[in-house]
């Protein structure tokens, strides 16, 4: 009887190491000021997430994002001019099996980028001047 229950104890714990327990990333950005600027960059086996929101005359914002064929990966860019000249500069680029992004801009000269190379890819991208 004792053999069995050791051999029952070490098939769970060997089950139990067995697993791969993987998180996620997520990482957010939020800036007031005359110029901002963010970089986020993550990769990650099963899911990334970034969201970043910026508020200024000036607001730079990069996201790269990378995994697997079962990576899911998402991207929020928000920015917000808040001069009449405002500049707005976005890019995101996603490697993975899901990719979406957003990105919304509000100013005077907005510019935008997404690149994204998977399964499921989907973009929207939102523009729009004072």
């Amino acid at each position: 009887m004792r053999i069995t229950y050791l051999f029952a104890a070490v098939a769970a714990f060997g089950a139990l190491t067995a697993v791969d327990a993987q998180a996620g990333n997520s990482a957010s950005v939020l800036q007031f000021g005359t110029t901002n600027n963010s970089f986020i960059s993550q990769s990650g086996s099963t899911s990334n997430s970034a969201t970043t929101l910026q508020f200024g005359a000036t607001n730079n914002a990069t996201t790269v994002q990378t995994g697997s064929l079962f990576t899911v990966n998402t991207s929020v860019i928000g920015q917000g001019g808040t001069t009449p000249t405002a500049t707005n500069t976005a890019l995101a680029a996603q490697v993975g099996g899901s990719n979406s992004s957003l990105i919304g801009q509000i100013g005077a000269n907005n510019t935008a980028g997404v690149g994204q190379l998977g399964i499921l890819n989907g973009s929207t991208i939102l523009q729009q001047t004072p």
